[in-house]
């Protein structure tokens, strides 16, 4: 204890730059851990959204769809959905077929990707089904009618109520056409969905495809994401043999996102740690100073017989009680920041409106999420940063003279 009060005694010498330093570690650490708490709940939020509009937090494809995307490769959701039947985890099960298309309208034609859906089920999950995003209609209420996307609409130059062709390649490789009436049109504002998408009835568009049964994907909808490690485990061993399809993870299925999540990671990151080298940089030279002003006091210590390993003691001392106090004091003030935005949430709709990433739809709400691991990991790491700090200043303590100290004033 003596040495901690030596140390605390000395840090105060000099309030002013005392203060200074300890509002650098505080505030550096408070934005470092607010920042990591906003980011994964920036994460969370976006791989939410983005589950509900692609292929869930599990999905079951052919195992070479991902690959190849072909038409023909679909299987039989019957045992499919056997297999998570009971399964408490599976908030829903959304079955799918993705074709490509041509959409033929009494004046254009374009490329289009047709999907198939079952509208009742999938209405209060994906996001593009949302009435908000209804621009003109509404969505289909009979197995003839079909919801597309704004900018296909103008590009057909069609509206709601006309007739809409499309024309596609079946399970045998046969083309085929299929006459809708449009009921609805959406905007979600994704460029490429917005361009390309027709949402049809599942179950007419599979038996015109040729094969009632038919899915190109099972997408699974879970509570959270900590659900998912033992239930992908689960399926994947309760599988049953010779079953035409595999069970995928959503990082395998929504790849762009995953990437995009993962390079904004790195990135934060990489600010994090310039972070840190700028109060490393801050307590190296507060600790210089400070041993540069008691050079006398060194020189005294050395001359009566002090050891060199309790100078560098003191000192270290004196770099910790820095770092445990402005770690305090800057861990309060994230928990204070961090529930503010866990509770409230940052709304940046007004300013930015709807954003797109990777693809996928995103709402700029976002709430703070609360990784204690993280927190008192950089914490932690905040104070042995500026007790590293000290090394350099205990060094250049050590280095004093005895003699030629003694003679400064």
């Amino acid at each position: 204890m003596l040495w901690f009060k030596l140390g605390w005694r000395n840090i105060w010498r000099n309030r002013s730059r005392t203060m200074i330093q300890l509002l650098a570690i505080a505030g550096s650490l408070a934005f470092a851990i607010w920042m990591q708490n906003i980011a994964d709940g920036s994460y969370e939020k976006m791989i939410s959204d983005g589950v509900r509009m692609g292929s869930g937090h599990l999905s079951m494809h052919h195992p070479d769809y991902l690959e190849e995307r072909r038409t023909e490769l679909f299987f039989d959701l019957r045992p499919a959905i056997s297999l998570i039947e009971g399964k408490t985890d599976v908030l829903a099960a959304l079955p799918r077929l993705h074709v490509p298309a041509l959409a033929r309208s009494s004046r254009e034609n374009s490329a289009a990707m047709v999907i198939g859906v079952d509208f009742a089920i999938e209405t209060t999950i994906n996001p593009l089904l949302h009435k908000n995003k209804i621009i003109q209609g509404q969505l289909p209420e009979t197995p003839d009618q079909a919801y597309i996307g704004s900018r296909l609409a103008e590009t057909l130059k069609i509206g709601q109520g006309k007739k809409l062709v499309i024309m596609f390649q079946d399970f045998n490789g046969t083309i085929t056409s299929k006459l809708f009436r449009i009921s609805g049109i959406f905007k979600s504002g994704v460029t490429q969905i917005d361009n390309s998408t027709v949402f049809v009835d599942r179950k007419r568009f599979a038996a015109t495809l040729g094969n009632e049964n038919a899915a190109h994907e099972l997408a699974l909808i879970l509570p959270n994401r900590q659900c998912m490690p033992p239930l992908y485990s689960l399926l994947k061993q309760t599988r049953p043999p010779g079953s035409v399809f595999e069970v995928f993870r959503w990082e395998e299925t929504s790849r762009q996102l995953a990437d995009t999540i993962t390079m904004d990671h790195t990135q934060l990151k990489f600010m994090l740690f310039l972070l840190y080298v700028m109060v490393t940089v801050g307590t190296i030279n507060l600790l210089l100073m400070s041993v540069l002003e008691r050079k006398r006091e060194f020189g005294l210590l050395r001359a009566i017989g002090m050891e060199k390993s309790r100078i560098r003691k003191l000192i270290a001392c004196e770099a910790l009680i820095l770092g445990i106090t402005g770690s305090l004091a800057g861990f309060m003030a994230a928990c204070i920041a961090s529930f503010y935005s866990w509770y409230h949430g940052l709304d940046f709709s007004d300013m930015f409106g709807s954003q797109e990433v990777a693809g996928m739809l995103f709402e700029p709400k976002i709430t703070s999420s609360w990784d204690w691991y993280s927190m008192f990991g950089l914490s932690i790491a905040m104070i042995v940063v500026v007790v590293l700090a000290s090394i350099y200043p205990a060094n250049k303590a050590l280095r004093v003279n005895p003699a030629e100290a003694m003679r400064t004033y």
